[in-house]
């Protein structure tokens, strides 16, 4: 009904001259409308720019709508849950790595037609970023900003190592032995920094393989995507990795090292003043700004090597949702992206940042051409020349096929090398290449491909035999046998009115469980046997989605790990609650304290308690695991400093640095104990009103006859909550083997896939790779084992009889 109304309320299209309305994603810094209470420069200045559009185009209005705001590998999600849920933005912000998905699923209105009439648009784009921007033929999102990578570096920090500040680094070899300069533990200073967040480190490293000679992808003629980073070339930009990240020294008898270590929060450590050279975005505006002092900062092109210069080209771009139908509609979201590509923009931005007092780190082009020529001497040469540098060595950010989560798939030789320095090089980057092209750019020989359909048909056919076996086999167990029910109804009433008022109040709920849980699942089946699209046409695929599951390395490896977690979550946490149960009920004085105590996490968020738990097992000396472990680890270290002096070192470095999320060893167990501290409180209250329905007459007769408390315990508390722990084993089992939130949160999946889970898998590649056939399949197989499972507990429940307490 409410649907009834608002279409109603719709009325007729809006005439020409009245308000338009825009819809954009806001609240999200350089992805969408800046709020008017920002307050960093480069915020405020794009908010300049919003305003301004609004006085010159009175009549088109944009409001920024509300989103889901993700972090880590899928803060890009927010506009693809947005266009699942039908509820996406009229403009959106594209990026390199996006922009072939995004034209294949049809997202994007093509922009030729307005280009037609305004060519010069185009005229201040790069023609790398052109490049890109133009897809068969078309382009379909416009630059409104334009970045390149280069090497920033700490002046101060250079003169007080005894280097020229005015001469950084320009060769792998230089970077290395600046970096054994400027790396001081004792302070802590670090030379360089990798983030350990997924998908940062294989951001930074793309541009050591481009600089050793080799590309990440590899367009064929018939125009399928492959890896082609596992070749010499990509083997020299991963040994150089290794080198800085796990290569130490000795210097004066200490331990020095690594040049370039994995830390979480690097951006924190920089604005901090803890780095000496880190990698950032230079534009075609101004320098990339941070907390520190300008007049510190030197900036350069990336460090040359083997092959030359080579650095990271990129571009902030709108695009027009293929779902406006309303030629106006379209015509002022063409309006918005040409403004925020004109010069006109560009003026307003420029104004702000020298209002703001910051017109030496604008580019003197900009300067010159829109009036500030006067601060144009202001500005570093050096920056000037690096930038020239940058664009001019640019290569393209990687982009084609599924590329939205590249990096996350380049992390993991990254990642491995770093666990395991002896490893062999190649064999990392044939196995991430593997991986990229099965997982990412979906890439099966033909022969091999109908191999595995009759396969899945063969496998199909035989389950289907056997199912129907045991329904014949339950069909004929059951023949001729009845059962009477007797049903209970008040004096005089018909049978039939009874029948009929026990549907009538059943037929609300009866209805929305239908509605919100079958239909859902039905259609869920018919998406798993189709390559389902959101906007381009659906086809049928047949067994190939379930084919794609069974053959996935990372389903194997998330169903071992989902079993890995619920094994862990039984194992510790199943028996906490009845413990603390039975705890809570033979506590003398305190008990309602007590409860409530315990039963606070179920009343707090289950983000902000794994954001919490996130802080506490982060590496470096502020995390509190850390902390807290630093008097054992001391303790350890008195024991064997007699042995080996290094060994002695990395010890005291494992206990003040360790990242436990960040070891695959320890990540597991580190995402297992905030479930089980979140839920032990709450369930011992579960239980602790159960045990209330144990007769005491039985505790005093344990008693007389001189029963001891485990005795008890045994024979008559945990008899009494069977019932319970059965049906809460259900629900812990359940909950645990699907469970993915908490990891979503805390380590994303890694390191190394050890966290990554059935969850996970099914979510990153429903609304990350938007490959929902594969997903629903996926889903399907998780539900038929929890449905298995679920059957066999509820058959121990149908056997117990259960009667009301006193």
């Amino acid at each position: 009904m409410i649907w009834v109304c608002l279409a109603a309320g719709q009325g007729p299209p809006t005439p020409s001259g009245e308000v338009i309305h825009l819809r954009m994603l806001g609240g999200i810094g350089t992805w969408g409308i800046p709020p008017k209470e920002a307050t960093s420069p480069r915020e405020r200045a794009n908010r300049a720019v919003f305003e301004a559009f609004h006085k010159a185009h009175p009549n088109i209005v944009i409001d920024s709508i509300g989103g889901i705001q993700l972090k880590g590998p899928a803060s890009e999600s927010n506009f693809l849950l947005s266009m699942a849920g039908n509820s996406a933005p009229d403009v959106f912000y594209v990026n390199f790595r996006q922009l072939y998905n995004f034209y294949a699923q049809g997202f994007m209105y093509p922009l030729d037609e307005y280009l037609a009439k305004d060519p010069h648009v185009m005229d201040g784009i790069v023609s790398q970023i052109r490049d890109v921007v133009t897809v068969n033929g078309h382009v379909y999102c416009m630059p409104w900003f334009q970045v390149c990578m280069a090497l920033y570096y700490r002046k101060d920090l250079f003169a007080a190592a005894g280097l020229d500040p005015n001469r950084p680094p320009r060769t792998w070899d230089e970077f290395y032995e600046y970096g054994k300069k400027l790396t001081i533990p004792s302070l802590p200073q670090y030379a360089f920094l990798f983030d350990v967040a997924p998908q940062a480190k294989g951001w930074f490293w793309t541009n050591f393989l481009w600089q050793a000679g080799g590309e990440v992808l590899k367009r064929d003629p018939d125009g399928q995507f492959r890896a082609a980073f596992n070749t010499p070339e990509g083997v020299t930009a991963l040994r150089f990795f290794k080198k800085l990240t796990t290569e130490t020294w000795v210097e004066h008898g200490k331990v020095m090292g690594p040049v370039a270590p994995v830390k979480p929060g690097i951006w924190d450590e920089v604005n901090a003043g803890r780095v000496a050279m880190w990698f950032s975005y230079s534009s075609d505006v101004m320098v990339n700004m941070s907390e520190i002092n300008p007049e510190l900062i030197g900036i350069a092109p990336l460090p040359a090597g083997p092959a030359g210069q080579a650095n990271e080209i990129n571009a902030g771009m709108w695009a027009i949702n293929a779902l406006v139908k309303d030629k106006r509609k379209r015509d002022a979201a063409w309006e918005f992206i040409k403004f925020m590509a004109s010069d006109d923009a560009a003026r307003v931005r420029t104004e702000a940042f020298v209002s703001a007092g910051l017109a030496k780190l604008v580019n003197p082009v900009h300067l010159k051409k829109f009036g500030y020529g006067q601060y144009a001497r202001e500005v570093d040469p050096a920056w000037v020349q690096a930038n020239e540098e940058v664009f001019k060595h640019g290569r393209p950010e990687v982009n084609g096929k599924n590329c939205q989560m590249v990096y996350l798939t380049l992390d993991q030789p990254l990642e491995q090398i770093i666990q395991y320095p002896d490893a062999n090089l190649k064999g990392l980057l044939d196995a991430a290449a593997a991986d990229m092209n099965k997982r990412m750019l979906e890439y099966v020989e033909p022969k091999v491909r109908e191999q595995r359909r009759r396969g899945a048909w063969s496998v199909l056919a035989g389950v289907l035999v056997l199912a129907a076996i045991l329904i014949g086999r339950a069909i004929w167990k059951s023949r001729g046998r009845t059962e009477d029910f007797e049903v209970s109804r008040p004096a005089g009433s018909k049978h039939r009115t009874a029948w009929l008022t026990v549907w009538l109040l059943m037929a609300p709920a009866v209805l929305s469980v239908v509605i919100w849980a079958y239909y859902p699942l039905a259609r869920g089946l018919t998406i798993a046997f189709q390559d389902y699209k959101l906007i381009q046409p659906t086809t049928w695929v047949g067994m190939d989605n379930f084919v794609d599951v069974f053959y996935s390395e990372l389903f194997w490896k998330g169903l071992l790990n989902s079993a890995l977690y619920t094994a862990l979550a039984l194992g510790i946490g199943f028996v906490l609650p009845i413990l603390l149960a039975i705890g809570l009920n033979e506590i003398p004085k305190g008990k309602m304290l007590f409860r409530t105590l315990y039963y606070l996490p179920a009343v707090t968020s289950g983000i902000v308690i794994m954001l919490v738990w996130r802080d506490f097992f982060s590496g470096g000396d502020t995390g509190l695991m850390n902390v807290l472990t630093a008097p054992l680890f001391s303790l350890l270290n008195s024991g064997i400093h007699g042995i080996n002096g290094l060994f002695h070192a990395h010890i005291a470095e494992f206990a003040l640095t360790h990242d436990w999320l960040g070891d695959p060893h320890w990540a597991m167990i580190a995402v297992v104990l905030p479930a089980v501290w979140a839920g032990a409180g709450p369930g011992s209250i579960i239980y602790l009103a159960a045990m209330k329905n144990v007769p005491e007459e039985m505790y005093e007769a344990a008693d007389l006859d001189g029963a001891g408390v485990w005795t008890k315990i045994r024979h008559i508390t945990l008899p009494g909550l069977k019932p319970l722990i059965i049906i809460n084993l259900v629900g812990v089992f359940i909950a645990s083997f699907k469970a993915m939130e908490n990891i979503f949160v805390m380590t994303g999946g890694g390191p190394l896939n050890a966290t990554h889970v059935l969850g996970l898998e099914i979510w990153y590649n429903a609304f990350i790779y938007l490959k929902f056939g594969y997903a629903t399949a996926a889903a399907w197989i998780m539900g038929a084992l929890l449905i298995g499972f679920t059957m066999m507990q509820v058959r121990n429940l149908l056997r117990m009889r259960f009667s009301s307490a006193k």
